[in-house]
């Protein structure tokens, strides 16, 4: 298994991880996502769909509806993109192919499904420590 080290931040409270999405040209395209226990689906800000290698799913057009505090609703491109996790050591996952979201946002989070809902997750918010681990 890979352990890909986290970035851990206290104000505000968050986790970050980078993702390196591939590029229409092999390259990648690298970015830092904040890991999002609550999110079903990674969601990238639509501005990407200009840089990374995607492919529209099936249903393509979705409307978000949140749960929680905000309780709001928005709207996306469902995708498939392909990824890998780094860490500040260079250390990385093999690829993974996983749904996104594209969507009207400046946030990037990375969700579980493809992702998180296939590896360990490990978060120590006292210690300023974290993992994720996957094959």
């Amino acid at each position: 298994m890979t352990r890909i080290q986290l970035r851990i931040y206290t104000d505000p409270p968050q986790v970050e991880v980078f993702l390196n999405l591939k590029q229409p040209n092999g390259e990648e395209y690298r970015v830092a996502a904040v890991v999002d226990t609550g999110a079903q689906i990674t969601l990238l800000p639509a501005r990407l769909m200009n840089f990374v290698e995607y492919r529209i799913v099936e249903q393509g057009s979705v409307t978000v509806e949140q749960a929680g505090i905000a309780r709001q609703s928005f709207s996306a491109t469902e995708a498939m993109v392909r990824l890998f996790l780094e860490d500040t050591t260079g250390a990385r996952t093999s690829e993974i192919e996983t749904h996104v979201w594209f969507a009207n946002t400046g946030a990037i989070l990375l969700g579980f499904q493809d992702v998180l809902d296939q590896a360990a997750l490990f978060v120590d918010m006292r210690a300023n420590i974290g993992w994720i681990e996957r094959d």
